[in-house]
């Protein structure tokens, strides 16, 4: 029970720490190279610097490129406080939808609500799953909804604390 109530308290902490994370990055743009690259899920690395609360961020987006049949995407995100490590995995569909939503560069603002999980261990047989524990509005452009919608998603992303 400790252990479980342990789990569930890591992940919505590693969720909200994602969500503070994402919320960082509204204020970033995906520079043209980055886009081109991630349309075929090539190989390219940048990083960028942004401001949100006061506080400066610095993130590290690096395509690694196709592996399983998966686009293969990192981000890191450190800032003077903590650091945190996306390790993400796109079909080619969500690609698309990606690359479609950064090509957009539209301003318009759109809200969407995020479903925000929590992790799930069965005891009886330790598998893991992911279950829905309520949701946030969030607001932004395309890009950063559509974003925002992949990168707080277990199934897609999984956030680690470096």
């Amino acid at each position: 029970m400790k252990k479980q109530f342990a789990i569930t308290l890591a992940m919505l902490i590693a969720i909200g720490a994602g969500l503070s994370c994402v919320f960082a990055a509204e204020y970033t743009k995906f520079s043209s190279k980055f886009v081109k690259n991630f349309e075929d899920c090539d190989a390219y690395t940048e990083t960028e610097t942004s401001q949100f609360e006061g506080k400066t961020f610095t993130t590290e987006r690096s395509i690694v490129g196709w592996r399983n049949g998966f686009c293969k995407y990192q981000e890191v995100i450190k800032s003077a406080d903590s650091s945190y490590k996306l390790d993400c995995t796109f079909t080619s569909i969500q690609l698309d939808d990606l690359y479609n939503a950064m090509k957009n560069r539209s301003k318009e603002t759109v809200r969407e609500e995020l479903e925000l999980f929590a992790e799930q261990t069965d005891p009886k047989t330790g598998k893991v799953k992911y279950v829905t524990r309520g949701t946030t509005t969030i607001k932004g452009n395309r890009a950063y909804v559509t974003w925002a919608k992949y990168q707080n998603n277990p199934y897609f992303c999984k956030p680690q604390k470096l």
